[in-house]
């Protein structure tokens, strides 16, 4: 099914009196599945190919930045999808590779999607700013979204609205932390799940140690991580094979999830 040029239209109704609008422009599996498989061996490459891929997607000039960390020798790749409105959702993940056999499970998948989430939200009108940020992480330590987070002023903190954390997809169907989730972002997760038929189910992953969703939590900021760790990923530590299908399906699931997000986080600050 050619699935570049098509863009999916899907009228939510429910709680709320009037009829939502998500709309979203997936790109084709292909391009999303190449981005992911094309693995750079060192940190320094992942960055420099996180870029690209950023430009190519459409992300370029100001729009497109890094912001350099003060110990690492990576900076985190922040890239900008503006909005109408006030509010900010910003969607992360960490692109370090592993640095031990301890840690044999890779999540260049995650960063990888977050180009083409980007592709598939911008040719629409976005009420929020939605801030895409590949995180320069290192050793199971969330030193690039600590910095990130941390280097919020008070104002651009009060602006963001959620926070969602992608971390390793494709090694089985979607996965939500609920346990660390912010519960209103895992309902709307859940939402999206049945709207768009696509399977999802909950892991949590505390023994799999800290992520990128923890500086956002630490500072009140709602968030949900995504990810596709299995049972066995956790307790045996062995990585599984990557399957496209569900790599693809977690990538409509996110596109549709945060495109609805733009929406439903504007009627719930109305709502308060």
């Amino acid at each position: 099914m050619q699935r570049k040029l098509l863009g999916l239209l899907i009228i939510l109704g429910g709680v709320l009196c009037t009829a939502q609008k998500v709309i979203f422009t997936p790109a084709h599996k292909d391009e999303i599945l190449e981005r992911a498989e094309m693995n750079p061996d060192t940190d320094e490459q992942r960055a420099s190919r996180l870029r690209v891929l950023f430009a190519d997607a459409g992300c370029r000039g100001s729009m497109l930045s890094e912001q350099a960390l003060e110990k690492e020798s990576v900076p985190n790749i922040v890239c900008r999808l503006p909005g109408d409105r006030d509010g900010t959702i910003i969607v992360g993940a960490h692109y370090d590779r592993p640095s031990s056999s301890q840690r044999p499970i890779d999540n260049w998948s995650g960063a990888a999607l977050l180009p083409g989430l980007y592709q598939c939200l911008k040719g629409h009108k976005r009420h929020r700013s939605i801030v895409f940020v590949a995180f320069s992480d290192h050793d199971n330590i969330p030193a690039g979204a600590e910095f990130f987070a941390g280097h919020l002023s008070p104002d651009e903190l009060k602006q963001v609205r959620a926070m969602v954390n992608v971390d390793v997809l494709g090694l089985s169907p979607t996965k939500i932390w609920t346990a660390h989730s912010d519960k209103d972002l895992v309902n709307d997760m859940v939402h999206m799940v049945y709207v768009l038929k696509i399977p999802a189910s909950q892991i949590d992953i505390t023994s799999a140690g800290t992520t990128d969703s923890q500086p956002f939590a630490q500072r009140g900021i709602p968030q949900i991580t995504v990810h596709s760790l299995t049972r066995q990923n956790l307790e045996n530590r062995h990585a599984s094979r990557f399957q496209p299908r569900n790599y693809y399906d977690s990538y409509m699931l996110l596109c549709g999830y945060i495109a609805y997000l733009d929406e439903r986080l504007k009627a719930r600050r109305h709502a308060g």
